[in-house]
This record gives C-alpha cells, sequence and structure tokens, in this order.
C-alpha cells in the first residue's frame, strides 16, 4: 500500500507557516514582556521622583524626570508650577530639594552657542541636561571633538549665569 500524503494540515507547507509565524509572534510578546520587566524599576523611580517634586517643590505639571549621577546620585526633575513658570528641581538624597526658575538661568541654546564658539569650535554635541557638581546645580555639556582621534569631553557651566566650571576628557578608545 502506497503512503500518501499526511492528511494533517500542520505538516504541510501551509501548517509549517502557519507555526512559523504563531512561533515568531509568541517570542517577540516574550521578549516585550521581559523589555518591559526591566524598564519597571527605572519607570518607578521616575514616578517617585515626579511624586516627591509634586509634594516638595510644588510642580503641578512634570515634563521629565531623569536620574543623575556624578558627584552624587540624585534626580533633576523639570515641569511647572502654579503660576505656569518652568521649574528644574534637583532631588537630593536626604536634602532638601534645589529649585531653580528655568526663566532666570540661562538657557540650553547659550550654553550649545557657547560651546560650538568659544571653547572648542567644530564640537559635535551629544547632549545638553542640567545636572549637579560640586553641590551646585549645572549644565552639563556632553560632545565630542575629532582632532588626530574622536575625544569625548564633558564641559560644566553654572546653571544661572552659564559661566564656564570645568572641562573633563574622556580617555580616546584605542585599537590593538
Amino acid at each position: 500500500m502506497a503512503r500518501g500524503r499526511s492528511p494533517r494540515w500542520y505538516f504541510n507547507r501551509k501548517g509549517w507557516t502557519i507555526w512559523g509565524i504563531v512561533a515568531f509572534l509568541a517570542l517577540l510578546f516574550l521578549m516585550h514582556a521581559e523589555l518591559r520587566n526591566i524598564q519597571k524599576p527605572v519607570w518607578a523611580g521616575e514616578e517617585q521622583a515626579a511624586a516627591e517634586a509634586k509634594e516638595k517643590a510644588g510642580l503641578v505639571e512634570v515634563e521629565s524626570a531623569e536620574k543623575y549621577v556624578w558627584d552624587e546620585p540624585l534626580w533633576v526633575v523639570s515641569g511647572r508650577n502654579d503660576k505656569g513658570n518652568s521649574l528644574v528641581v534637583w532631588l537630593l538624597k536626604d536634602k532638601k530639594p534645589h529649585t531653580e526658575d528655568v526663566t532666570q538661568s540661562v538657557k540650553e541654546a547659550a550654553i550649545a552657542q557657547t560651546l560650538l564658539t568659544s571653547r572648542t569650535g567644530g564640537a559635535d554635541i551629544i547632549r545638553i541636561r542640567p545636572g549637579w557638581y560640586q553641590g551646585k546645580p549645572v549644565w552639563e555639556a556632553h560632545y565630542s571633538l575629532q582632532k588626530e582621534q574622536k575625544r569625548y569631553y564633558y564641559d560644566f557651566y553654572e546653571f544661572v549665569s552659564g559661566k564656564f566650571i570645568a572641562t573633563y576628557s574622556l580617555t580616546a578608545k584605542r585599537s590593538s
């Protein structure tokens, strides 16, 4: 007796295609669930920082909350108070929050302009953000310069006045 093709749909080409799609979708679902699980502590920290900034610094609307680590770990929260003023709040561990009105400080664009013209000339700016350096609020500028090889730098500027404070250079990568 000659054996014919199996009548079962999952043993033919169409069946394998369907099972492949199902396996792929299951893999995507599991990866998504794992990534959400990994991000949960970060999201919880952001929510806690936002709630603390609302409670202790009088923010009514939070635009962003970002963990910052340089001298000490802290949270930098940007938002608005009940008068509509833009504020930046630094939440230091076991200390009173430090608050600055953005309208009374140097703008991020001014720091970028200073960085591009007077300090380095031709810098590729990676990021400019509020930070904390030696117990004071600052603008942290992270950028790279291409000379013989690409090097990365951090510059710190006073948050209110925009006065230059310090530069840190990172070691250049060398291929061996």
